[in-house]
């Protein structure tokens, strides 16, 4: 299965540790290199580092339509298209719009008329309404904190969005968090850690609470990641070097692309985002 990868400047590597990582992802076969992205032109001068240290294709997941113009966001894009030899994917998410799906329905056109016209633009949707605008409008949809039921109930409506448009059907893909540590306590830690900061975003609430889970990831803050194992084990992946490949491969039933989200044990550890790299490279012949 083609897998990709990301690393979130959040996790405190350094530039220099990126790249070596980028480098060992694509020596390990891993099919493309993705970051996130504020509303500034820091990601794309990332992945224009990151394609020509490593040869990867590249991509952003996604920036906040709510931080720029269509305009700024597609000018970068289509800089970044040309610097990268046309191995460049954009993901559009909403930010902190409201009325979220009915303004990127008018967002996207003004984005794609900028941009090459064989050059990829996704959309992140987390709602039936942004699923279908996506179906519509977009190339791909790229998922988040998804279960694997979420995933699959997501793919039906972008499915049945892109049939009534008469368009394809986008590709799927979704960032599946995944942290590895000796210490299989501390990944699960890491990975709760990460999925609770979520709750204080109003969509992810929704999101979270559409999928049933929101309640036990609330608990989950109050008590700890022991007892958040299973609930956040739904949603993401963790544990020991050799054990957790397996929950990431479940999580990635039902994608086109897959992408590891690399969490570190602790800021800046290169060891553990290697770690997680070597934990789920691609297999050849497994698809």
């Amino acid at each position: 299965m083609p897998t990709g990868f990301a690393l979130d400047p959040d996790q405190g590597l350094a530039q220099t540790d990126e790249l070596r990582l980028v480098k060992l992802g694509a020596e390990l076969g891993y099919d493309s290199a993705w970051t996130p992205s504020g509303a500034d032109a820091a990601a794309f001068d990332r992945c224009i580092r990151w394609r020509q240290a490593s040869g990867l294709p590249t991509g952003i997941s996604a920036v906040p339509a709510s931080g720029q113009p269509a305009m700024f966001y597609a000018e970068q894009a289509r800089m970044t298209w040309q610097s990268t030899g046309g191995t460049f994917t954009l993901v559009v998410g909403s930010g902190q719009w409201s009325k979220a799906a009915e303004r990127m329905r008018r967002y996207l056109p003004e984005v794609r008329q900028t941009l090459p016209a064989d050059m990829p633009l996704y959309v992140a949707a987390l709602g039936p309404l942004m699923l279908e605008v996506g179906g519509q409008l977009a190339d791909g949809i790229a998922l988040n904190w998804c279960t694997a039921e979420q995933v699959a109930r997501s793919r039906q409506r972008v499915e049945d969005a892109a049939r009534a448009a008469g368009t394809a059907t986008p590709r799927v893909i979704q960032y599946i968090r995944t942290a590895v540590d000796p210490d299989p306590g501390l990944a699960q830690k890491t990975l709760a850690t990460a999925a609770v900061r979520y709750l204080r975003f109003p969509g992810y609430r929704r999101h979270f609470e559409r999928m049933g889970i929101a309640t036990a990831l609330e608990q989950a803050t109050a008590s700890g990641a022991a007892r958040s194992t299973n609930i956040v084990g739904e949603i993401g992946a963790a544990g020991k070097p050799g054990e957790t490949r397996a929950q990431f491969e479940r999580l990635a039933r039902g994608l086109d692309l897959p992408i590891v989200r690399i969490l570190v044990s602790r800021p800046g550890d290169f060891e553990s985002a290697r770690r997680v790299l070597e934990e789920c490279r691609p297999l050849k012949g497994i698809g």
